[in-house]
């Protein structure tokens, strides 16, 4: 039987011992190539081009391979990222500048549920590992309806709470040590698709696509225009 859900945090991952090591889990998730087959999601979806919000983006190398995955093909493509820890931002600035891609990414202190952006304002929107970690997902996913453009994109990407004990393993024996314990409590507070979808029934996203993938969850969507009146 599927345990509850056990939220893990209420104010993101704060603080510069964090942020270093959280750092290193993420560069060796990256240069496992683990994070190309994500990106590769994003860009089946056609998350391709323009500009791009990232929600939660940690140290910043999901977006930042994005951008440059991206770069070529739209050199107009730029990245704001979001995140509710200094500590992450400023690491995820030093990751940019490392990239080459500091004129094309900004990085925004701020809290997802009151995003602090205009309405309408992006081409596409994504977020990787970060949906367990909203206080209130509800909100957000509210959030994520506004301040994209009709016909912006969006594309989630998380943990599952239901993942086999065999995928629990595999994921533990490669992240650093001391971030194992936290990789647990991620899981213990992530959502199965089912409790998805009922989520998404309170927001304007309702009806968007959710599954399951290999060790997560994915969701993804288009919102829609407004419906025009001939009166």
């Amino acid at each position: 039987m599927l345990n509850e859900r056990v939220p893990e945090t209420e104010d993101g991952l704060q603080g510069a011992y964090i942020a270093s090591v959280y750092d290193e889990m993420q560069r060796h998730i990256r240069d496992s190539g683990w994070l190309s087959e994500k990106i590769d999601l994003l860009l089946e979806c056609e998350v391709r081009a323009g500009s791009a919000l990232e929600i939660g983006p940690g140290p910043g190398y999901f977006g930042l391979e994005w951008l440059r995955a991206v770069a070529l093909a739209d050199p107009g493509a730029r990245l704001t990222a979001l995140d509710i820890s200094p500590d992450m931002l400023e690491m995820a600035r030093s990751n940019a500048a490392a990239y080459g891609l500091s004129e094309r990414s900004e990085y925004v202190l701020g809290d997802c549920q009151r995003m602090p952006f205009p309405d309408n304002h992006f081409d596409v929107l994504f977020t990787h590992s970060s949906l367990h970690e909203w206080v209130d997902p509800v909100a957000v996913l509210r959030e994520t309806h506004r301040v994209l453009r009709p016909g912006g994109r969006f594309c989630i990407i998380d943990l599952r709470r239901d993942l086999s004990k065999e995928a629990i393993a595999f994921m533990r024996g490669n992240i650093n040590v001391n971030m194992r314990k936290g990789f647990a409590n991620s899981v213990k507070a992530a959502y199965t698709s089912a409790e998805l979808r009922r989520l998404l029934e309170a927001t304007p996203l309702a009806g968007a696509k959710v599954e399951d993938i290999e060790l997560g969850l994915f969701l993804t969507g288009v919102k829609a225009a407004p419906v025009q009146s001939f009166n």
